[in-house]
């Protein structure tokens, strides 16, 4: 998150060039959304983890992704994906759990985020990753995605995944939701962010042609297998209705909610930790 002092300038630039300036605006924008911030203060909330077997994966040719390998080698594989503005650390709580039951856990750091190399970070380079993580690891039992992590899954979907199962907790899977957050946070007019889809669209348009014809259609994906999402009706960032509209896209998936825990302690939240664990081994109670 950005600081008040920051903050306060990022408005006011926003509210004078996009009067004056508006294809500055456009591309500011743009490059403020796909910017994440590194944030450098240490979670309380994280789990102390075993050392992680570190690799690499190349994913374009300026572009490395740090990977994180923990438990033994021969023992099933489950594959986490974090959200924006944060790392593999933040799903350290699943981590824990799933090693204490003899589980292999894979994860990354994102483009731009933590360790892992990139100038900009946007949807389909997330949804590229997801391949090449899994392309790497092989066939996993599960995928558990937080956030951005879980568009970025849902895009890559379309294209097929090598897993049995999805975890996702407090998904995105409309980017105008965020967009307009993000313009109200900002002060963006909603013209700017209209033009700002476009030019994001051409800006990527060879890989995001990948996934489908545009922002919208990139979601839409007849993927299917056993699906389990956590949101919580409080989640001021993410709201629940992301997780109602894939739902009506995906009627097999089951929907929990959670009260009070918002869109990041969510993930440090003991029930859900242990549900997930629970739905991964087909020992999930079902209300």
């Amino acid at each position: 998150m950005h600081n008040k002092l920051q903050l306060i300038f990022i408005r006011i630039y926003f509210v004078i060039v996009s009067r004056l300036f508006p294809s500055l605006a456009v591309v500011s924008a743009h490059r403020f959304f796909h910017y994440p911030i590194k944030n450098k203060k240490t979670n309380p909330n994280e789990k102390a983890l075993p050392e992680a077997k570190k690799f690499n994966i190349k994913l374009y040719n300026d572009v490395i992704l740090q990977g994180y390998r923990w438990g033994n080698e021969n023992h099933p594989i489950v594959f986490l994906v974090h959200g924006w503005s944060s790392t593999s650390k933040s799903m350290s709580h699943f981590t824990d759990i799933l090693l204490k039951h003899n589980y292999q856990v894979i994860s990354y750091d994102a483009i731009r985020h933590g360790e892992s190399s990139g100038k900009l970070s946007d949807l389909a380079s997330w949804a590229d990753s997801v391949h090449a993580i899994l392309d790497y690891a092989g066939e996993v039992e599960c995928i558990i995605a937080h956030s951005f992590g879980c568009a970025a899954v849902t895009v890559a979907s379309k294209l097929g995944l090598h897993t049995k199962k999805l975890i996702f907790i407090a998904p995105i899977h409309n980017v105008d939701t965020i967009l307009k957050r993000f313009g109200e946070q900002l002060y963006i007019p909603t013209y700017i962010l209209e033009r700002m889809k476009q030019y994001t669209w051409e800006y990527n348009q060879q890989r995001f042609e990948t996934y489908g014809k545009d922002l919208e259609d990139i979601f839409h994906s007849k993927f299917h297998v056993p699906t389990l999402i956590f949101h919580d009706l409080e989640d001021k960032e993410v709201p629940i209705e992301n997780s109602k509209m894939l739902c009506q896209k995906w009627p097999w998936v089951i929907l929990k909610k959670t009260q009070g825990l918002g869109h990041r302690r969510i993930l440090y939240d003991e029930t859900v930790v242990n549900e997930s664990h629970a739905f991964i081994r087909d020992t999930l109670k079902l209300d």
